[in-house]
């Protein structure tokens, strides 16, 4: 039996060159002289291939292969696209569109018999496929329906793609984007409830889930319960100690009376880039609901994890900037800004924090002994165990050279003392090796808080400069508390 050929072109005499070209080498040949024309014959002919221009009035070449490869019914049936435009530009597109071939219209018309066998041979379609497709035809659901759907599915994409995408202004102000965000979700997607997080690369940052309750007060038992649901499942891909809530666009009124139990259905999506966690969303409705099936999920996925991926790495870069690219910490210029920003804060709600200096012991001579390297080997493993020995809420930096720091809010002096001595002794029994050589280091540790008498940031961290040089007078390997006036 000859191969079908469905051939598409809206030049009378290209078409009669080509369809007699066809015919004479063994094929049966349908025309059509536009892409509308052709995606309906599809159903009436069944061809083996479509063969098909891309210079086209109402539907061109590149729409009418990428309506053929998005149906699941047409999307076996290859595709040839020929053209007279810039080769490499078009190639790009026409593969974009799913073509299987892309051809200059001016090939000699034995090579274009031969690519067409060439393509019949690699993507042949069944008899029963193409029974299949053919009993359609006549089906309630017409191929000019099945063209509408199509095309009005494509142009409602590309909407609902720049929705998302015009939302990427807003990267820099987070709390207007999560906004512009549940505004947008909330137009196209059925919740009682949603949540938004972006992830953090700074391990020492709050991990913040901003919720939406449609303007419905919420019991907080409720909101509690969602925050602990929802990271749960972002603990899956990293571990979290620093949780919170915020809810978003809240009207102030009478609590609903429903329960977290009342949620019955529910979506928790970890967002994932780079093997990294990146951020997440979810969604709970008292209705049943089942939030995979939504038309459009994966395109709104896809969008989401776009705007996320360049949320993230704009914080990064920011994170990045105030890192010491040695140890990890924070560094000088961000310890400034923290500690005036700390020592406002417990101007403005009086509570203690405490803050510590720590130096390595005769790190000069680590250095002179050993080279810089094991020096910085020194420094970086200390850093580290500085994080061990800390809370996640206490702030960690390098001050300088072999000089680190810790603030410590929410706690008095008699309180820092704990993780702080913990620190000395974890530094103590630690066994420092690098490239085969072994040394013992200690630190020593001035540690203040912020007494009434010290009135500026710059007080606070003198006082425990002065304490720091007491450790190191008296013998090293030591904490001193600064002793008030």
């Amino acid at each position: 039996m000859a191969a079908k050929i469905l051939l598409v072109e809206d030049s009378d005499t290209q078409l009669k060159f080509l369809k007699e070209g066809l015919v004479e080498n063994g094929f049966e040949v349908e025309t059509a002289m536009n892409g509308a024309e052709a995606y309906k014959k599809i159903f009436e002919c069944v061809p083996d291939v479509v063969v098909s221009d891309i210079m086209m009035p109402i539907i061109d070449g590149y729409q009418l292969c990428r309506m053929i490869k998005n149906v699941e019914e047409t999307k076996k049936i290859p595709v040839i696209l020929l053209t007279v435009l810039d080769k490499k530009i078009d190639s790009f597109w026409g593969k974009k569109a799913g073509a299987q071939l892309f051809l200059s219209k001016s090939i000699d018309i034995n090579e274009l018999v031969r690519n067409i066998n060439a393509t019949l041979r690699r993507y042949p379609l069944s008899e029963e496929y193409k029974i299949s497709l053919g009993q359609r035809a006549n089906a309630e659901n017409s191929a000019q329906t099945r063209l509408n759907t199509i095309l009005n599915d494509l142009l409602l994409k590309s909407v609902f793609a720049n929705e998302f995408r015009n939302l990427s202004d807003f990267l820099n102000y987070e709390r207007i984007l999560v906004e512009k965000l549940f505004s947008l979700l909330s137009s196209f997607v059925e919740y009682s409830v949603a949540g938004i997080f972006f992830a953090s690369p700074d391990e020492f940052a709050e991990n913040i889930l901003y919720i939406d309750t449609l303007g419905r007060n919420l019991c907080k038992n409720v909101l509690s319960d969602i925050q602990y649901d929802f990271f749960r499942k972002m603990e899956e891909y990293r571990s979290f100690k620093n949780t919170k809530f915020e809810v978003v666009r809240i009207l102030m009124g009478k609590e609903t009376d429903y329960k977290f139990t009342d949620l019955t259905s529910k979506i928790i999506i970890p967002l994932i880039f780079d093997k990294k966690l990146i951020g997440g969303i979810c969604f709970y409705t008292r209705q049943d609901m089942d939030y995979a099936s939504f038309r459009y999920f994966d395109i709104m996925i896809s969008e989401l994890l776009a705007i996320f991926k360049m949320k993230y790495q704009y914080t990064e870069k920011e994170f990045m900037s105030v890192l010491d690219g040695l140890t990890g910490l924070y560094n000088r210029r961000q310890f400034e800004i923290s500690l005036e920003q700390e020592h406002n804060r417990s101007k403005r709600h009086p509570s203690d924090f405490s803050l510590a200096i720590l130096d390595i012991d005769f790190f000069k001579k680590v250095n002179d002994t050993y080279g810089h390297q094991y020096g910085d080997y020194v420094l970086k493993t200390v850093a580290n165990l500085m994080k061990s020995a800390f809370r996640k809420t206490d702030l960690l930096y390098r001050y300088g050279g072999e000089e680190l720091i810790m603030i410590m809010p929410e706690t008095n002096i008699e309180g820092a003392v704990i993780p702080v001595q913990r620190l000395r002794r974890m530094v103590e029994d630690y066994d420092f090796e690098y490239n085969g050589v072994k040394t013992k280091v200690t630190v020593s540790i001035g540690l203040t808080m912020n007494y009434q008498e010290l009135n500026t940031p710059a007080d606070i961290l003198k006082s425990a400069d002065e304490a720091l040089y007491k450790a190191k007078e008296s013998g090293r390997n030591r904490v001193v508390l600064y002793e008030q006036q």
